[in-house]
């Protein structure tokens, strides 16, 4: 199963994560932004304030939030584990998938521990079910 990075707002816009979830089929949801139980690999605050305030570039960005996240693996080994028997689906509050930690997270985990990441959940999204066949996300 693969792992797919989800603006929150995504989320709310199609019925909230429990909806989202039967539409996946089986998926573990991880709210990677701080306070939300997985601060291992959420930036912190310093970083993101420094990107906000457009102190730092996003190359530098994606350099310092991988070297925070190095002590993390355990974390992410998890997730690739949990890859194999369901979907996993990262969210945090970033719109920008170009510019967020939850696709450059994703995209370690695939690089690091094998598991696929198929990418941002968007519209219109093409969601694989349980059985691998492309399926269309039903927005209702």
């Amino acid at each position: 199963m693969p792992i797919f990075t989800a603006y929150l707002g995504f989320l709310n816009k199609h019925g909230g994560a429990d909806k989202v979830a039967m539409k996946l089929g089986s998926c573990f949801i991880y709210y990677v932004a701080r306070n939300r139980g997985n601060n291992a690999v959420a930036p912190s605050e310093n970083l993101l304030r420094l990107w906000k305030e457009q102190a730092i570039t996003w190359r530098n960005y994606e350099r310092l939030y991988l070297k925070e996240i190095e002590n993390s693996w355990a974390w992410m080994e998890k997730r690739a584990q949990e890859a194999k028997i369901g979907n996993i689906l990262l969210v945090c509050f970033e719109k920008d998938p170009a510019h967020c930690h939850r696709r450059l997270l994703a995209e370690e985990i695939a690089r690091r521990f094998g598991a696929e990441y198929k990418g941002e959940l968007e519209e219109p999204a093409h969601i694989y079910s349980l059985d691998g066949k492309p399926d269309k996300f039903d927005y209702q």
